[in-house]
């Protein structure tokens, strides 16, 4: 009786501690609130994300605190947006005493991973400012490269908690696909069958998708993001940071010019009045200044000319109007949709 009694409580106990591996969920640390999102939909009731930086501050420069080092003590990941954008990082890991997220362990994802970078310097000097060598950072306000994200995020979490392997790859998919009917439309989506976001995306980074829709007789059935952005084709604006060059590119903004004559430092007299010339000869409507960064600058220039300043948020939850990743682009797009017209 003895017997059957314990082996009755070792299947319990072993039993129990199955289901609490199951439903034990990962401790995920971001640096910034956009992985804390991306993450959220990928990991869904599996992981508990905690971003480090206030959303609304300048991401480039975070002072860690001991609530961060606190945080980060008991993560199973801690992810970075990379490109030399959250270098502060590196102190938190440090001083979180936690040897599972260091540099080159499992437990730390650089996100950014395979994602296409633009403006790779061909030199670096501390004269031309705060110059990130490994290119612009600013990557996740393209949303394709979202999609990249979202897979490195998966992949990691897959890599950590395998036995919730295809529980994270239903997620990505699903995500994924909610992206895709962001950009391009559910009606579109749905003509094209179960690899039409596969499709849509490469066309779109070939630079063939308004080609590629109408010769396809497709045109007319463009949703989404892109078919918001389709007024904006070609309309020059001007930035006070580096900050807009990939969403510019995806929506087909052309940026004619920064604020900043050098990255991370104010704008001298002389440049901010070239500035002025240059919005009245090509007629700029737009300048978009980071809620982080003084607008004096483009308050200046929008006084000199017909510039209209808009102040925006760049990461999710900084604004009521940005509490997702989607409302953030939404967001950005009717801003300058609204200050174009």
């Amino acid at each position: 009786m003895k017997k059957i009694f314990a082996a009755a409580v070792l299947l319990f106990t072993v039993t129990s501690l199955h289901t609490f591996a199951q439903q034990k969920q990962l401790k995920v640390v971001t640096t910034l609130n956009y992985l804390k999102y991306v993450t959220e939909q990928v990991g869904g009731d599996k992981v508990t994300v905690t971003a480090l930086a206030n959303p609304k501050q300048d991401p480039h420069y975070v002072t860690p605190t001991p609530r961060m080092n606190e945080v980060t003590t008991n993560a199973d990941l801690f992810i970075e947006n990379g490109l030399s954008l959250d270098l502060w990082a590196k102190n938190v890991i440090d001083a979180s005493g936690n040897p599972n997220i260091g540099v080159g362990n499992p437990g730390h994802l650089i996100a950014t991973i395979n994602v296409p970078v633009k403006e790779l310097p061909t030199e670096v000097s501390r004269a031309w400012g705060d110059i990130h060598p490994q290119g612009n950072p600013h990557i996740w306000l393209d949303p394709l490269n979202i999609r990249i994200v979202a897979e490195n995020i998966a992949a990691r979490l897959q890599q950590l908690d395998p036995d919730n392997s295809a529980y994270y790859q239903q997620h990505l998919d699903a995500f994924k696909h909610h992206l895709d009917e962001k950009m391009y439309g559910s009606e579109l989506l749905d003509l094209l069958g179960k690899k039409g976001g596969d499709i849509l995306t490469r066309k779109t980074k070939d630079g063939e998708l308004y080609s590629w829709l109408s010769s396809r007789h497709l045109s007319s059935k463009l949703g989404g993001w892109m078919k918001m952005a389709e007024p904006l084709q070609g309309k020059e604006i001007i930035s006070y940071h580096k900050t807009y060059i990939y969403f510019a590119d995806r929506f087909g903004l052309k940026i004619a010019g920064e604020l900043e004559e050098k990255p991370g430092i104010p704008p001298p007299a002389q440049h901010r009045d070239e500035i002025v010339d240059l919005v009245k000869r090509d007629g700029v409507k737009v300048i978009l200044n980071d809620n982080f960064y003084s607008t004096d600058a483009a308050e200046y220039v929008a006084s000199k000319t017909n510039a209209k300043v808009i102040v925006t948020y760049i990461d999710v939850y900084s604004s009521p109007e940005a509490n997702t990743y989607e409302n953030l682009i939404t967001y950005l797009l009717e801003k300058i949709l609204k200050a174009e017209s």
